[in-house]
């Protein structure tokens, strides 16, 4: 997909353990835009199911929009010293420009592309700087407005009702902050490790490497350190397998890393390694007596 969200939530999400369900929100999201256009969407989904659990599937944007009456805009005449003071005071990374009135928006600017201008305000010509702006309906659920923001390059979409007017504004990181107030809420519905009866462990391909360390008391990165002592960029738990494989490794793959540490591939595709599963030596030794 065109913008990676997973890193607006890593940036939001200060704690580690939050990734996982981000990175699952993130991964139905895609699979949700894989399908055919054709294809309705079925309310048993499991798109749909973790919207229903996280409360988000009767959110819309009528119920996070910034109200018309807080819409910071700019008329099409505004000079660049005014359009500079407007950002300044804001600190807002885009505006709407209208001619007349609101509910006549004629594209949206970015606070980047005035840059160029400033040594040069002669030549400033605020049309040149319009992008396309996204309309949509104040009904419109929060997943499918994620799906729609996110697809545009200016993350901003005007809400507009039935008679074509502006009831609202809202933006890319209004939806991520909604979901992740509803994320930290229920950090516990995708677990980033799963303990199975053998005592084998499922983990999230991005579960933290560190963490993964500790939890099986292990340093996982030094058998592969280099002659002088430096360790592989490494960060994630798939990282470690693809490090180990010296490739992307394929589902039922099985990785024995040199400290007996045995790591299976559970779930991949030819772009990234989602799930695995971690066997200690004595969990192989009870699995092998068991066969």
């Amino acid at each position: 997909m065109p913008f990676k969200i997973y890193n607006y939530f890593k940036k939001l999400l200060k704690k580690p353990e939050e990734v996982p369900l981000v990175d699952r929100l993130e991964n139905l999201i895609e699979e949700d835009q894989a399908n055919p256009e054709d294809k309705i969407p079925d309310d048993n989904s499991e798109l749909a199911l973790v919207a229903n659990v996280l409360g988000l599937k009767e959110l819309t944007a009528a119920d996070i929009m910034v109200p018309r009456v807080d819409i910071v805009a700019a008329k099409a005449d505004t000079t660049l010293d005014e359009f500079i003071n407007i950002f300044s005071k804001t600190s807002f990374s885009q505006i709407p420009i209208y001619n007349n009135t609101l509910d006549d928006v004629i594209g949206i600017v970015r606070v980047r592309d005035f840059l160029p201008y400033i040594k040069n305000p002669k030549s400033f010509n605020i049309k040149s700087l319009l992008k396309e702006v996204i309309y949509v309906v104040p009904s419109i659920q929060i997943l499918e407005l994620l799906v729609e923001i996110k697809s545009s390059a200016n993350h901003m979409a005007l809400v507009v009702d039935e008679f074509g007017g502006i009831d609202g504004l809202v933006t890319l990181q209004d939806v991520v902050s909604e979901i992740v107030g509803e994320i930290q809420q229920n950090r516990n519905i995708f677990p980033q490790v799963i303990t199975r009866p053998d005592g084998s462990l499922v983990a999230n391909g991005k579960m933290f490497l560190t963490e993964c360390e500790e939890m099986l008391g292990v340093d996982l990165l030094e058998p592969y350190a280099q002659q002088d002592g430096e360790v592989p960029d490494v960060e994630t738990l798939a990282g470690l397998t693809m490090l180990m494989a010296e490739r992307m490794p394929t589902r039922g793959e099985i990785l024995m890393h040199p400290s007996g540490i045995e790591f299976e591939i559970a779930d991949a595709d030819p772009r990234r390694v989602k799930r695995i599963i971690i066997r200690k030596p004595q969990q192989q030794q009870q699995n092998n007596e068991s066969e």
